[in-house]
């Protein structure tokens, strides 16, 4: 067990020094803020959806995801979000959308920047038709189920359906969900791109891992690690401990292969997504908590996803 710790730790170690490197370009001053918005920006509006559109178009000749996974991560989802809220009411007093953030902490990823990349180095290209689909409903549900809790919260029960209609509209104009609807398109269409295409596009796949994990460790960069420690810690529990053994349970208990349930597990081990403190400042609530999780929970992955690989014997 301890020589698969290590040799898991090889594997992610290089991963984790890249988003580490991006935070010292910043912290350092080689590179500022503007550079970091800029490198982020690229990274999901380009690179990302490229890759994932060439991941998935190759993705015909693999098995069919079971739709089960869904159930298994969004249904821990559940049990996690309510279990945050939960914590937040009890232990620190939080009005109803401080506790969205506390429960939405524990369950928002980094599934796109870091995410891909670990997947893709632990498991391969067999695992990207998994998260891909979580990574779409992930978007789609998360956002629209935390506007209606902060609506419900806010207005005695009442929702703004403009609100979801702007949400819903947010999800279908989503890079990462474009690249990979537009990706399984055209698998289902049999083509091969034209071999000019196809290799540029492979030059970009290639380039959007180290720019993805630079682009995190830049991002951690403008963000504090004292503020709200109590807060942060927590959230760091249930996103990086919690979560992940919920997923495999529910993987096991629905009875999903190996390669989705390590997949599923795998995304869901993964620190808070800067996501987080976005929702927090759109719904101005626990700013402070949103920044600390996410370089807390960054700092601790680090050990703790080559723990998870090791433990699911990747």
């Amino acid at each position: 067990m301890i020589e698969l710790f290590i040799l898991q730790l090889q594997l992610s170690t290089p991963l984790f020094l890249m988003v580490f490197i991006g935070w010292g370009l910043v912290k350092t001053g080689f590179f500022d803020e503007q550079v970091a918005k800029a490198l982020s920006r690229f990274v999901f509006k380009l690179l990302m959806p490229v890759m994932l559109f060439d991941l998935m178009s190759r993705s015909g000749d693999m098995p069919p995801v079971n739709l089960g996974v869904l159930a298994a991560f969004f249904g821990s989802c559940v049990a996690v979000y309510l279990l945050g809220s939960f914590l937040g009411a009890r232990l620190f007093h939080q009005d109803s959308t401080g506790r969205v953030i506390t429960g939405m902490g524990g369950i928002f990823g980094n599934n796109v920047q870091l995410g891909v990349p670990i997947v893709q180095a632990g498991l391969g290209a067999a695992a990207m038709p998994t998260i891909s689909l979580i990574i779409v409903f992930n978007v789609l549900l998360l956002w629209t189920t935390a506007t209606a809790c902060v609506e419900f919260g806010r207005t005695n029960g009442r929702i703004d359906l403009r609100r979801f209609a702007g949400a819903l509209g947010n999800v279908v104009r989503n890079p990462i969900v474009v690249g990979i609807i537009a990706g399984t398109l055209w698998m289902f269409t049999g083509l091969r791109l034209p071999e000019v295409l196809g290799r540029s596009v492979s030059l970009i796949s290639s380039a959007t891992t180290p720019c993805a994990l630079m682009a995190v460790g830049m991002g951690l960069a403008a963000h504090s690690i004292s503020r709200a420690l109590p807060k942060a810690l927590v959230v760091t529990l249930l996103k990086l401990a919690v979560q992940p053994l919920c997923v495999y349970l529910l993987c096991r208990l629905i009875g999903l292969d190996d390669i989705q349930t390590q997949a599923a597990t795998l995304l869901a081990c993964l620190p808070v997504a800067v996501n987080l403190y976005i929702m927090a400042a759109q719904f101005d609530s626990e700013e402070d908590l949103a920044s600390s999780a996410l370089f807390i929970s960054t700092l601790v992955s680090a050990f703790t996803v080559p723990l998870t690989m090791t433990l699911l014997r990747l």
